[in-house]
């Protein structure tokens, strides 16, 4: 029993080798696609929340997309400091339309929405930015059915 146990774990130790550099190739192969991506913006269309995605087949149809995100509205922005300020300078007037109070500031629903109705596509992108986080590119693969 001992010898069988022993070979197992020579076994598991070889089989997460194997994992770890098959995702290490993965984790490479993915930069490789977003960078491919970065330089061929022509070819990205836009997504349905405001990023952008680029897609590329593979010989056996199964294809690879590259997702960049826009960038994520703060969950909060604190009420005070040069933060807020600076919100509240590009916001103007419409503040309190795009704004509530909840111990902080955070975005009202459909604020992107929001924004292209209550303020000039400039005042807006300076707003958004103010607002939000960059996201990372992500990368998703579909295989084809019949592919092994």
């Amino acid at each position: 029993m001992n010898e069988i146990m022993r070979n197992l774990v020579d076994t598991a130790i070889k089989i997460e080798r194997e994992i770890a550099e098959r995702e290490a190739k993965l984790k490479d192969i993915k930069g490789i696609l977003i960078m491919e991506a970065e330089e061929c913006p022509n070819d990205q269309v836009a997504t349905e929340g405001g990023g952008r995605s680029w897609t590329l087949e593979g010989k056996t149809g199964c294809i690879a997309r590259v997702t960049f995100p826009s960038p994520t509205l703060k969950d909060k922005i604190s009420g005070v400091g040069k933060t807020i300020e600076k919100i509240m300078q590009a916001a103007g007037k419409r503040f309190a339309d795009l704004f509530e109070q909840v111990p902080a500031y955070r975005p009202k629903p459909d604020f992107r929405k929001l924004l292209d109705t209550q303020l000039d596509a400039v005042e807006a992108r300076k707003l958004l930015k103010l607002c939000s986080t960059e996201s990372a590119p992500r990368v998703s693969f579909e295989t084809k059915e019949n592919h092994e």
